[in-house]
């Protein structure tokens, strides 16, 4: 479970080290060194309030850290080619599942056509079809990137690990030449 995090605490603190992620490295790298010269003091009266709050700013600054560096995700329904383009293939088969249930939600949407008799026309709304112009961009994405025929399940790839573990006396070459039959579909002895 992650800790909520006070975020005006975040964006206060980030303002008053002028949204500048080097000085909040910095600033991080100060309270380290803070908490490192405590931790070799134990003996002080006040050893457990200056930890404590020293522990408490070097999250403040983690979380001020991670504020600044992320950068907005876009949904599935904001995606260009561009993005599409720099996926990968594992990215892609997760953006093909979620523009598709994105379809199924919006293709009863208020906002579709109707017909003479005042019924929804399914599919006439234009969220959904710019899903459809998405899932459509990421099949074909997916058809470039996608691996050999064969496709390697995790099962497949022990299998091969065991055997080769088992023939412990094989030299690489014949390693490397095992791993290859298994590549083009070729079984291993």
């Amino acid at each position: 479970m992650t800790p909520i995090v006070d975020m005006t605490a975040v964006i206060a603190k980030a303002a008053e080290l002028n949204n500048n992620l080097g000085e909040v490295q910095k600033a991080i790298k100060a309270c380290a060194s803070t908490k490192c010269r405590l931790k070799k003091q134990p003996g002080r009266a006040d050893y457990q309030t200056l930890m404590t709050a020293c522990l408490q700013e070097e999250q403040l600054l983690k979380n001020v850290k991670s504020y600044l560096a992320q950068e907005p995700k876009k949904t599935v329904m904001h995606l260009d080619a561009d993005d599409i383009s720099a996926m990968s293939y594992d990215e892609i088969v997760r953006a093909i599942r979620s523009v598709q249930s994105k379809k199924t939600h919006t293709k009863w949407s208020d906002d579709c056509e109707r017909d003479e008799d005042g019924n929804f026309i399914p599919g006439s709304g234009p969220a959904y079809k710019e899903a459809c112009r998405i899932e459509q961009m990421l099949i074909d994405r997916k058809l470039e990137l996608k691996p050999n025929a064969a496709g390697f399940s995790k099962a497949s790839l022990r299998e091969l690990i065991d055997t080769l573990r088992v023939c412990s006396d094989l030299d690489v070459t014949t390693c490397l030449d095992r791993i290859e039959a298994f590549i083009n579909g070729g079984e291993t002895e």
